[in-house]
């Protein structure tokens, strides 16, 4: 499944900027490398990251490069999520097959409220969602993902056992 990790368009009054996607408004402009998003592309072989904000890449031209593929992640928080889930239904009106997970802190501590936000989200990474990222992407049932609340074919919303947590760092990935 071809996977883009997004950090879509901005909106304005809010740069994103210091590592995380909070309400922000500066002088200067500061934007760190998305390691939220880098860290699970890097377990996604031929995935493709895509940072909207620090590049001024528009809504146009994030859902050309959004349409060319299979799944959608993007990151999210509390400031940004009407924004990110206008993003996610445009990806969906596009092209509707297109599946949608939301990752983050905001996802991962409200994935109810979250899922329910839009009818866009397929499912949310909670907490340790840098492997769950990883088994979505590989096309495993979403009932046996840990770590994943998700919508089921009834569309209720479900929540898998959570994910362990990492202990060796060290440890390639499984």
């Amino acid at each position: 499944m071809s996977t883009l990790f997004l950090s879509p368009p901005s909106f304005e009054g809010f740069d994103g900027g210091a590592g995380s996607r909070y309400q922000a408004r500066r002088e200067v402009k500061s934007f760190w490398y998305p390691t939220w998003l880098a860290q699970p592309a890097a377990l996604v072989a031929g995935s493709r990251l895509l940072d909207c904000p620090p590049h001024d890449i528009g809504i146009a031209e994030c859902l050309r490069i959004a349409k060319d593929h299979d799944q959608v992640i993007l990151h999210t928080s509390t400031p940004s999520l009407p924004n990110d889930c206008r993003v996610a239904e445009a990806i969906k009106d596009r092209r509707p097959g297109t599946k949608i997970g939301f990752i983050g802190a905001h996802a991962a501590v409200l994935p109810s409220e979250t899922l329910k936000a839009s009818p866009a989200i397929d499912w949310i990474g909670r907490k340790e969602f840098d492997f769950t990222c990883k088994e979505v992407a590989e096309g495993r049932n979403l009932a046996d993902v840990k770590g994943l609340s998700y919508r089921d074919a009834g569309g209720r919303i479900r929540h898998n056992p959570e994910r362990e947590l990492i202990r060796d760092m060290d440890a390639p990935p499984g």
